[in-house]
């Protein structure tokens, strides 16, 4: 994964991470895995879970983009 340059534009750098979001997920949350189009982890600290889904396809913006996530807590 290519180091982001933080220089760049807000706007620019999120679609640069949203491109790579398989690779960003990864990286900064390696307890989780791969389930079809999300990435599914326990939360925001790595844990083990099924409570954070990051998207990793989809369009550049909106609800469908890649690189969106929802935490679901009871």
């Amino acid at each position: 994964m290519p180091k982001p340059d933080f220089s760049m534009p807000a706007a620019e750098l999120a679609q640069m991470l949203a491109r790579q979001a398989e690779a960003v997920c990864r990286y900064y949350l390696p307890a989780g895995r791969r389930e079809g189009r999300y990435w599914l982890v326990g939360d925001v600290h790595n844990t083990p879970g099924r409570s954070l889904f990051v998207r990793l396809t989809g369009g550049g913006t909106g609800k469908g983009a890649a690189g969106r996530w929802q935490e679901y807590v009871a």
